[in-house]
């Protein structure tokens, strides 16, 4: 049986198996740390950020990073010449809420198709976050207000007229 080495702050998770590593933060819509819970998991939401950032892979290849239950590929850190790749994904409005692992997988020097595995979880707003999220009720409640006050300035007007 393999070991992988995990080593967590109090917002990474960092996997290592021989001299290889991926440290996997994420970061709310506004740009801040999401903490790990009290499980060193991290529970995001969609629209959230995750950044991986991958060190003693094979040169110049590919990591390939999903998130599964409802498989959905987020993208591809690329390997420099030294072993090393950054890359940041948006969580998609796709994802269902729940239980998910947050998959890296790539060659190692001398080991192709190393997989990394990490559970996170989606919540799922609540119903007036997504209300009050939404553009288009932005811009209704936005002309609702303006609408709101031209009619009475509107009526005051034509009774001072009259």
């Amino acid at each position: 049986m393999t070991s992988v080495d995990v080593a967590t702050t109090l917002s990474s998770v960092s996997l290592g198996y021989e001299n290889a590593s991926v440290t996997v933060e994420c970061f709310d819509t506004n740009g801040n740390t999401i903490p790990l819970s009290s499980e060193a998991r991290f529970v995001v939401r969609r629209g959230d950020t995750v950044r991986v950032t991958a060190e003693g892979f094979a040169p110049d290849t590919a990591i390939n990073v999903a998130v599964f239950s409802d498989p959905t590929a987020l993208g591809v850190v690329t390997v420099d010449t030294s072993g090393n790749g950054r890359q940041q994904w948006t969580l998609p409005d796709t994802l269902s809420p729940g239980d998910h692992t947050l998959v890296a997988s790539g060659d190692l020097p001398g080991i192709t198709d190393t997989v990394f595995g990490l559970r996170i979880i989606v919540n799922s707003p609540s119903f007036a976050a997504r209300v009050f999220s939404s553009t288009a009720t932005r811009i209704v409640i936005a002309l609702g207000v303006v609408v709101g006050f031209i009619i009475p300035a509107t009526r005051r007007r034509r009774h001072a007229t009259a």
